[in-house]
């Protein structure tokens, strides 16, 4: 199953500190400039407050704070430990950093209809939305969901668009690796042999 820590390393190398661009929608919350901090938009850091923050807390946010916010508000809400596929997974979760977790819903959706999988958006990410997600063809699946991704970022702003595409083509997908069958075999045969020299043990033992 995909790992916190591993599809993190690729969202915090792409974001940085604080910044309050007056042209960027993520930097709002309630109408107010409040910026974003390691990632962290204003909608979000309210989310998590459960309250409009001030963009001072903003400033302050520790790195700490911001991956506790990463792991409850992101990677839990898309239920990335249940995702048998990292790529897949750092697929969805930096798309859901970077470009929202309802337009990842739409984005995932489409891509698991597209799929053969009969189900609404409401239901991506519930865990029999997740089910049905790993038990399609995750090569096709990570396609259909990065060519969904594309398409948001190509309508959207204009003055990020290049950064956006350039963050998204950083993603390539990758099969699960299995362990080679002279390791599978190599093991058994440790195993094994521990099991002989114990049992060997006992045996003089009762002698």
């Amino acid at each position: 199953m995909a790992n916190f820590d591993d599809a993190h390393k690729f969202v915090v190398a792409e974001e940085g500190g604080y910044q309050d661009m007056p042209n960027d929608t993520g930097n709002y919350t309630d109408g107010i400039l409040i910026g974003t901090n390691y990632g962290i938009s204003a909608d979000t850091l309210k989310s998590y407050l459960g309250r409009t923050p001030s963009k001072s807390e903003m400033e302050n946010l520790s790195f700490d704070d911001a991956v506790l916010i990463y792991i409850q508000m992101y990677w839990n809400r898309i239920l990335g430990d249940e995702i048998k596929n990292q790529s897949v997974a750092l697929l969805i979760y930096d798309g859901a950093v970077n470009q929202g977790k309802g337009a990842m819903k739409t984005v995932v959706g489409n891509a698991m209809r597209n799929g053969g999988s009969s189900i609404s958006n409401d239901y991506v990410f519930t865990k029999s939305g997740i089910e049905k997600l790993n038990s399609l063809n995750q090569e096709k699946l990570f396609s259909d969901i990065y060519m969904g991704r594309r398409a948001r970022y190509e309508n959207g702003q204009a003055a990020f668009k290049a950064g956006h595409l350039k963050r998204l083509s950083g993603i390539k997908f990758s099969r699960v690796k299995k362990m080679p069958t002279w390791a599978i075999i190599s093991i058994s045969v440790g195993v094994v042999s521990l099991l002989t020299l114990a049992a060997y043990k006992i045996y003089n033992k009762q002698k």
